[in-house]
């Protein structure tokens, strides 16, 4: 009961607000939350999609300098020759490590170099007359992208 003079809140109107309050704070931590968290996985997928775009491009640009292509390793591995430099590319993956490399052998030397970190799990090549075709699978974390392309040898057999 109120009393005239009286001004304020009962303890039951208190406890009311207080279980209003916390409801409304929970409900928008847990939006915060997932939020975020959907947001780091979309940003894994894309840089993920990267790096698989990044990798296609750079053995697409191989293969279409080249002027023959071999496969190794059952497929794993691939050998592109440039008779026109007078060099060679070999792309392959590093079985324990997951990296994807590209060899070049140039007059004066070899160059080895990471096109890819811990993050491939199945590269296969099939090489049918002028085209090569490359299939690309990565992974991170929960994540998984795959990527399939066809390239013509734009020099072949010169």
């Amino acid at each position: 009961m109120k009393r005239k003079g009286q001004k304020g809140f009962t303890l039951i109107e208190l406890i009311i607000a207080m279980f209003t309050s916390t409801i409304v704070i929970v409900a928008a931590g847990s939006i915060l939350f997932y939020g975020q968290k959907s947001w780091n996985n979309t940003c894994k997928r894309v840089n993920l999609q990267r790096d698989a775009s990044y990798a296609m491009q750079r053995m697409s640009r191989a293969i279409k300098a080249g002027t023959s292509a071999r496969v190794e390793g059952n497929g794993t591995g691939l050998r592109i020759y440039n008779d026109i430099e007078g060099a060679w590319r070999r792309f392959f993956v590093q079985p324990a490590a997951q990296n994807l490399m590209l060899k070049t052998a140039i007059v004066g030397g070899n160059i080895s170099e990471t096109v890819l970190n811990d993050k491939v799990e199945n590269l296969q090549f099939n090489v049918t007359g002028t085209t090569v075709k490359i299939e690309l699978k990565l992974r991170e974390d929960n994540l998984q992208t795959h990527f399939v392309s066809t390239v013509m040898m734009r020099n072949y057999g010169q």
